[in-house]
């Protein structure tokens, strides 16, 4: 159904097939689900072994990679991410909203609470034919100022309504619809919701009638967190279910974290308090169900890579910190998390980094190398320094023994094509696995004579054993290939039968 409908749209566009061809699908699997716990969601002091799995919130993660839709997901999403800048909820950066809450003056703060506010899985409760229409509206406002890619916005309604809308994914080997909802791992999902929630902002909070003090002054939103001034709890419980009241399905619900007393209230990565002088406090946060894992100091990187992450923490610490006492403890947790992860004396490896320009950058030329040790790298480094050579040279470590090992998502592999190997002809006769192998090396015996062919294959292993079942049972046709050709000159009489 997407190569049916991407090919009428390059028809009446008169797409070349250069064009064409990047965004049409071939070699596809359905998407598959799998789940993703919520370990934010487990209190600190639980033992996790003596949960129920009901008490145990997970994310529905339907991987759609290597899906049918997938290609003009991306190309949706191409289109319709520029429309982000024009929301004035919208928060392009995580640290933004420190920003602009540190640019007001106490006298415009004093009397007011930060508060936040998140939905309730968001991507799975938006109404998908409401939210074609709320893009589709906004993208007509705005069509002549976003790279179209010489679409039209007919076009761009029928892409959406063809990823949206074929919503089927596979578990343990069934086949299932979503319903209800966005996929959560769907590259069109998160614009799609984000400007779903806009038009319900837009047409509760922000009119004339409503809008209150505290979001006529700041109101920010990061996907589905969301965070405002208010003066009661009340007030921002009251903000939130004008936004809710918009949704007809009533499925956006809102859970809202205002602060008790002076406390300071989380938001993304960082913790935020007003007092009730107006005056503002802010310091790196992370959550106490966060593991504290980064990149460990005995890893296979270069120690440039590793000075890179130290100093981006430290400079986040920095950046998030209002005050001395603020940046004292943001720089304490950056200091526990690092030396957790082997760093012994991290603050020594803050280095200040001096940055490129745009065009310094882009004048280079990128040269990827394995990394092996430190003097190599070094001795690498210095040649190109001394020769002033254009290049910027990027080491990559190898692969790890857990990733060459483990796989932490075997069911994303389909193993067969036609979805159960229990009827297919081909699973039956493989060896350790599915036919949808790729990169196969194969042997083939014939059953009349013994004699035997070898082969490879990029593509999945059903696709050519059926060509050359095909072959084999009209060889007149396909003299070309290897049992084509062997059945037509061994066994011209004998019918074909694939055992």
């Amino acid at each position: 159904d997407c190569n049916r409908v991407w090919s009428d749209i390059c028809t009446l566009r008169g797409f070349g097939n250069k064009f064409g061809s990047l965004f049409h699908s071939t070699n596809t699997t359905l998407p598959v689900l799998y789940t993703l716990t919520k370990t934010h969601k487990i209190p600190v002091d639980v033992d996790i072994s003596t949960l129920k799995v009901t008490d145990i919130k997970v994310r529905p993660i339907i991987s759609c990679s290597g899906s049918p839709i997938e290609k003009l997901s991306i190309l949706a999403t191409k289109i319709i991410t520029p429309l982000l800048k024009f929301l004035p909820s919208h928060l392009e950066n995580i640290h933004k909203h420190l920003e602009i809450l540190s640019s007001m003056q106490p006298e415009e703060l004093a009397g007011l609470k930060f508060y936040t506010a998140d939905v309730t899985a968001l991507f799975t409760n938006v109404n998908v034919e409401t939210s074609i229409n709320d893009v589709i509206e906004l993208a007509s406002e705005y069509w002549s100022q976003i790279n179209t890619y010489g679409l039209k916005l007919v076009d761009l309604h029928r892409i959406l309504d063809t990823v949206l809308s074929n919503s089927f994914f596979t578990f343990n080997r069934r086949l299932y619809k979503q319903v209800f909802g966005a996929f959560i791992g769907c590259s069109i999902s998160p614009p799609v919701a984000i400007i779903r929630v806009h038009m319900l902002e837009k047409r509760s909070i922000y009119t004339d009638s409503l809008i209150t003090t505290g979001i006529k002054k700041y109101y920010k939103r990061y996907v589905d967190d969301k965070s405002s001034l208010a003066s009661t709890k009340e007030e921002a419980i009251r903000n939130c279910q004008r936004i809710s009241d918009e949704d007809h399905d009533k499925r956006i619900l809102w859970e809202v974290d205002f602060p008790e007393d002076d406390a300071y209230v989380p938001f993304l990565d960082t913790e935020v308090k007003i007092d009730n002088q107006g005056n503002l406090s802010s310091r790196y946060y992370r959550k106490p169900q966060n593991k504290g894992i980064t990149l460990h100091a005995l890893s296979h990187h270069p120690t440039s890579t590793k000075e890179a992450v130290v100093t981006n923490y430290y400079n986040t610490a920095v950046a998030v910190s209002s005050g001395p006492a603020e940046q004292k403890h943001s720089m304490q947790i950056v200091d526990v998390m690092l030396k957790q992860n082997g760093y012994t004396k991290p603050r020594q490896m803050w280095k200040p980094r001096k940055e490129r320009s745009a065009k310094e950058v882009s004048n280079l030329v990128t040269l990827t190398l394995p990394y092996t040790n430190e003097r190599d790298a070094n001795r690498i480094r210095n040649f190109i320094k001394s020769n002033k050579m254009p290049v910027r040279p990027i080491f990559t470590p190898g692969k790890t023994l857990a990733q060459t090992f483990c796989n932490s998502r075997p069911h994303d592999k389909k193993q067969c094509v036609k979805g159960n190997p229990n009827t297919c002809e081909v699973c039956p006769i493989i060896k350790g696995g599915g036919c949808s192998k790729r990169g196969v090396v194969y042997q083939i015996t014939c059953n009349l004579c013994e004699e035997k062919y070898q082969g490879e294959t990029d593509r999945p292993l059903n696709r050519r054993i059926q060509e050359h079942i095909r072959a084999a049972k009209n060889p007149q046709k396909y003299p070309n290939n290897a049992l084509g050709y062997h059945y037509s000159a061994a066994h011209p009489q004998i019918r074909f039968v694939f055992v």
